[in-house]
C-alpha cells in the first residue's frame, strides 16, 4: 500500500535529482552545455544565411531570365498567329490578370481576342441541372446540330463549342444565327457570362483555368470544396475541352503550376485528351504566357505538347513553328 512515507521518499528523490542537475549544470557541465548550444545556434545562423543567399541568387537569376524573355518575346511571337480569331473560355473565376497577360502575348503573335466567356456555377455543380437542361433545349430549338444520343452535359458542351466556332460565311447564315441565339440563351440561363461577345467564328480556343478549388460560388455562398463537388466540376470541364477540340482543333488548355488536381493535370492524365489537346502550366508567369500562342500555333498543325516545369510536362516551352505552319494557322 502506498503510504505517507512513500510520498515523502518520492518527493525527496525528485528534489535531489533536481539539485544534482542544477549543481552539474552550473558547475562541471556548464561550459560544455553552453559551448554546445552556442555551436548549434552559430551553425543554424550560418545555414540560414546560406539559404538566404541561395534564394536571393535564384530570384536574381529568375528576374534576369524574365527580363531576357520579355525582350525577345515580341520577336519570337511575331507572325506566329497571323489574323487568328481567338476566344478565351474561363472555367474559374477571378482570372482577370491572367486573361490580360495572355491577351498581350496573343496580340504580339498577331491574333485577335474576339471573345471571352466564363463558366458559371450552374454549369459546374449538380444543383445546376435545370439550367443545363434549359440551355440544351434552347440550343436544339435554335437548330444547332447536337448529338442527342449523348448525355445532357455533353450536349451542353457541344452547344457552347458550336456557338463559338460556327462559320459566319454567306452559306451558313442559318447556323450562324443559331449559334448567336444559343450563346445568348446560355447566358440567359446563367450558365455562362459573356464578357466579350465573339463577333466572328473562332479559329482558336484557349481554355483558361485557375486552381482546382476555385469554383464559382453557388447562389452567393462559398464555392464547394468537397471531393464529390470537385470531381463533378472537373468532369464538366473535361467534357467541354473535348467538345471545343472537336469543333476547333486549335484548342489549348492553360492553368497554374503544380496543381495535381487541376484541369491541366486532368487533361495530361486523360488517355484521350492527352494525345489530342496541348496544355500550358505556369500561366501566371511570363514563360507560361508566351508559351500559349506558340502552343496554339503548334496545336493548329496537329502537334500536341504539354509545356511547363511540373509533372506531366513534356518540355518547358513550345518551339516557334516554321513559316509553313504559321501561314496555315491563319484564320
Amino acid at each position: 500500500m502506498i503510504n505517507f512515507r512513500y510520498h515523502v521518499v518520492s518527493l525527496i528523490s525528485v528534489f535531489l535529482a533536481l539539485a544534482v542537475g542544477i549543481i552539474l549544470g552550473a558547475g562541471p557541465l556548464k561550459e560544455s552545455i553552453g559551448n554546445q548550444l552556442s555551436g548549434q545556434v552559430s551553425s543554424l545562423r550560418t545555414e540560414k544565411e546560406q539559404l538566404r543567399t541561395e534564394l536571393d541568387d535564384a530570384r536574381t537569376a529568375a528576374d534576369r531570365g524574365s527580363t531576357a524573355l520579355a525582350a525577345v518575346a515580341p520577336t519570337v511571337l511575331d507572325g506566329v498567329l497571323p489574323d487568328s480569331q481567338v476566344t478565351v473560355v474561363e472555367v474559374s473565376p477571378d482570372l482577370d490578370d491572367e486573361f490580360k497577360a495572355v491577351s498581350t502575348q496573343l496580340k504580339a503573335a498577331g491574333a485577335v481576342v474576339r471573345g471571352r466567356i466564363r463558366l458559371e456555377s450552374a454549369w459546374l455543380t449538380e444543383s445546376g441541372a435545370d439550367a443545363r437542361k434549359q440551355g440544351v433545349d434552347a440550343a436544339l430549338a435554335a437548330g444547332l446540330p447536337l448529338d442527342t444520343t449523348a448525355s445532357e452535359e455533353k450536349q451542353l458542351a457541344q452547344a457552347l463549342s458550336l456557338s463559338l466556332t460556327m462559320s459566319t460565311s454567306a452559306t451558313d447564315h442559318q447556323l450562324a444565327a443559331a449559334a448567336r441565339t444559343t450563346l445568348k440563351a446560355l447566358a440567359d440561363a446563367k450558365l455562362i457570362t459573356v464578357e466579350r461577345t465573339p463577333s466572328v467564328a473562332s479559329t482558336a480556343l484557349l481554355v483558361l483555368a485557375g486552381s482546382a478549388d476555385s469554383q464559382p460560388a453557388v447562389d452567393g455562398t462559398a464555392a464547394p470544396t468537397d471531393a464529390k463537388a470537385l470531381a463533378f466540376a472537373q468532369a464538366r470541364e473535361e467534357e467541354l475541352v473535348s467538345a471545343l477540340h472537336t469543333s476547333e482543333p486549335a484548342t489549348v488548355v492553360a492553368g497554374p503550376t503544380g496543381e495535381s488536381d487541376s484541369l491541366v493535370a486532368a487533361v495530361r492524365h486523360d488517355g484521350d485528351l492527352q494525345v489530342a489537346v496541348s496544355t500550358v502550366s505556369g500561366i501566371s508567369t511570363l514563360i507560361g504566357q508566351v508559351s500559349v500562342p506558340l502552343a496554339i500555333a503548334d496545336q493548329a498543325q496537329g502537334t500536341v505538347g504539354h509545356y511547363g516545369f511540373d509533372d506531366g510536362a513534356t518540355q518547358a516551352m513550345p518551339p516557334r513553328p516554321d513559316a509553313t505552319s504559321t501561314d496555315s494557322a491563319k484564320g
